[in-house]
């Protein structure tokens, strides 16, 4: 866990939005988990205005929500929303996959065959956040080498309230080491210069982290009411 902020550069808000977001990603700040402004604080030495201001960023993103009491939550999504989310994003990152088979530089392709070399590595260290920037940056380089700048920026989007998901997904038994052979086998299929193949291996993919989101979701659900 991150002990405090590094004054480099780069403006210290954007520091602690990216841990807070990092934090959600990875799934140590789960939905429906309240964020203590004063925790992060301590945690990272840094101010509580700052704390505050990148809590409003998250806001405007839809990554947290503030409370009617006070406070602020992470956001919360059932399993109805988080289908509605997943059918779209399964049909943009299949077109991704297929335009950048026609369009990607070799430039794109070695970047993209590096992601998922250092995806596999994170997976066999077991890096939960080497993990996560591998996959984050498949996804970049896969939507950049579309060529399409319509397409990216929808994806784009789609990603910001996927961060939601992703540490849910990712936390049912088994989903990472699949998704690591998932995202492998659509580099195999860009290798032969399978435009359908990779986009039916990467709807298929999008498919099977909507079914382990989905149920990890309802699972959380049934436990809360079992505890009530």
């Amino acid at each position: 866990m991150v002990t405090a902020i590094q004054r480099n550069p780069a403006p210290v808000r954007g520091q602690v939005e990216v841990y807070l977001r990092s934090e959600i990603e990875i799934g140590n700040l789960r939905p429906g988990d309240r964020i203590v402004e004063r925790t992060v604080c301590e945690a990272l030495d840094v101010s509580r205005p700052l704390v505050r201001e990148a809590l409003r960023s998250l806001q405007s993103e839809g990554l947290v929500r503030a409370l009617p009491r006070g406070g602020i939550e992470v956001t919360s999504l059932s399993p109805e929303e988080a289908g509605h989310i997943y059918t779209v994003r399964k049909e943009l990152e299949g077109l991704s996959a297929l335009l950048f088979v026609a369009n990607a530089t070799a430039d794109d392709r070695e970047m993209l065959y590096r992601a998922v070399s250092d995806l596999k590595a994170a997976f066999e260290a077991n890096e939960a956040e080497r993990l996560l920037e591998a996959k984050n940056r498949f996804y970049a380089i896969l939507s950049a080498g579309s060529g399409n700048p319509v397409l990216q920026a929808m994806l784009r989007n789609i990603h910001g309230q996927i961060r939601l998901l992703r540490g849910t997904s990712l936390s049912e038994p088994g989903r990472a080491g699949r998704m690591v052979g998932e995202l492998s086998a659509i580099v195999e299929a860009v290798r032969k210069g399978d435009a359908q193949e990779a986009r039916r291996l990467t709807e298929a993919h999008v498919a099977a982290a909507m079914d382990a989101t989905k149920q990890a979701l309802s699972d959380r659900k049934d436990k809360r009411v079992a505890a009530e």
